[in-house]
């Protein structure tokens, strides 16, 4: 009997040894916070959307792609981008950067901004410039309020603010409009 009672006290004192050992040696661990999740960056972006009807609708190709850890916020560099708009009509825009905020359906385009693509029945390319463009992907439209070029063949006009309405290939000029049409 002896000899299981000293067993079990040999038993008591490994597992009294063990539990000491684990409270003593345990690490100290900061007070759970707020986590700052990871950003990530990326090269050699290539993405493409499709519509309903299963035909591409929005093309993306840039540079780098550098996510704001703590906004969310994702920058975008040396960007185009295609869209397709009303039928047979294309646009590619474009920029030295864009910023998309997380969960935004809208791009705020900056730097050397390049609007271009089919104006209507119009024989030639029409193009846009511009320093500032926000795109509402969703709604289809783009605007800006800083000072635009808008060039349709030999046919060159300037203007502050530009409004364009992508479904309906509609374009509304704001203000300080100047044009000159050569024959």
């Amino acid at each position: 009997m002896s000899g299981r009672l000293l067993l079990l006290v040999a038993l008591l004192a490994l597992i009294a040894a063990l539990f000491e050992w684990r409270l003593l040696d345990r690490e100290v661990t900061a007070p759970v916070t707020d986590a700052v999740r990871p950003g990530y960056y990326l090269k050699g972006i290539v993405m493409d959307e499709f519509g309903a009807d299963g035909n591409p609708r929005l093309a993306l190709q840039a540079a780098t792609a550098n996510e704001e850890p703590l906004s969310g916020a994702v920058t975008v560099r040396e960007v185009i981008v295609d869209y397709q708009a009303l039928e047979g009509q294309g646009w590619r825009l474009t920029s030295s950067e864009a910023l998309v905020p997380r969960g935004a359906e809208a791009v705020e385009f900056a730097g050397d901004v390049r609007m271009s693509g089919r104006v209507g029945d119009q024989p030639g390319l029409g193009e846009m410039r511009t320093a500032r463009l926000t795109l509402d992907t969703a709604g289809e439209h783009a605007e800006t309020r800083d000072t635009v070029t808008l060039a349709f063949g030999r046919h060159l006009m300037h203007a502050r603010g530009l409004q364009v309405d992508l479904k309906a290939g509609r374009l509304k000029l704001e203000s300080e409009v100047h044009g000159l049409f050569t024959p």
